[in-house]
């Protein structure tokens, strides 16, 4: 494997993905106190909306984004744009999770607040990999470039699009 693809943005992805992936299902996400000690309990699909989502998210940023490192992945999609919405996503699910909490009668665990942090250093590295796409944040409030940049051909071309003309008939047969 050549790894010099693999950017400090690329690391930032595959790593919180990977933590993700490793510790967001080995730590409980939330404990209930009781007098012998907390008892945990829970993980991110007992909260599919906010942690099991956000989970999916993160790890499969980190997976595309190893894949695109090892050069496995098309061009042709905008790779920096779509990791950045994902994470960006997830992230905004953790926060709501977060905020929220657990179960009544439950404190939120390790895992619930690594799967936050996790989540924004995914995003940290997403939005490190957009910036040296030459994409800008200012671009992301603007609609007509999200379009422009998932559609098959460049915004400057899609008006001048037009049927090529057809070919020419082929020549007549030689009289005889």
């Amino acid at each position: 494997m050549d790894f010099s693809n693999v950017k400090t943005p690329d690391w930032l992805m595959i790593g919180g993905g990977a933590a993700m992936f490793v510790l967001g299902l080995m730590l409980d996400w939330t404990s209930v106190p009781t007098p012998f000690g907390d008892v945990t309990l829970d993980g991110p699909f007992n909260y599919f909306l906010t942690g099991g989502l956000a989970w999916i998210l993160v790890v499969g940023v980190g997976a595309l984004a190893a894949a695109r490192a090892l050069e496995k992945l098309p061009d042709d999609r905008p790779w920096p744009l779509i990791f950045v919405g994902a994470s960006g996503l997830a992230v905004l699910l953790m926060l709501i999770q977060l905020l929220i909490g657990g179960r009544e009668g439950t404190n939120r665990g390790m895992g619930m607040i690594g799967a936050f942090v996790w989540a924004a250093v995914a995003l940290a590295g997403a939005v490190l990999d957009f910036q040296a796409s030459g994409g800008d944040l200012k671009d992301l409030t603007d609609v007509d470039k999200l379009k422009a940049s998932f559609a098959k051909e460049s915004a400057t071309d899609a008006g001048t699009s037009e049927m090529p003309p057809p070919p020419p008939p082929p020549p007549a047969p030689p009289a005889t």
